[in-house]
């Protein structure tokens, strides 16, 4: 019997409306994951459009598998950043 675990230096959720840099928000999200908390990290939207990069400044593990945190913006993409970095990201994960 094993026990799966995934080490995550990206974030991909449901990103908020109008968000600012050194502000701190919450998501939640399903599976065992652990998000670096001590460097920055990228922040995706669920379709992989990359949005900035945050910092991990709290992490809980839920019952069920799942895992609430917080994170603070360190940086937003201007849309030729994220144009870039989203083609990347779709490259590299095949996502299609």
């Amino acid at each position: 019997m094993g026990f799966k675990v995934e080490f995550n230096s990206i974030v991909r959720i449901g990103v908020p409306e109008n968000l600012e840099v050194g502000k701190e928000y919450e998501f939640q999200n399903e599976g065992s994951r652990v998000y670096f908390d001590e460097i920055p990290i990228w922040l995706l939207k669920k379709d992989w459009t990359a949005v900035g990069e945050i910092q991990i400044v709290h992490q809980e593990r839920l019952g069920g598998g799942s895992i609430k945190a917080k994170y603070k913006i360190l940086y937003l993409y201007n849309p030729e950043e994220s144009e870039f970095l989203t083609t990347m990201f779709k490259r590299m994960y095949g996502w299609k």
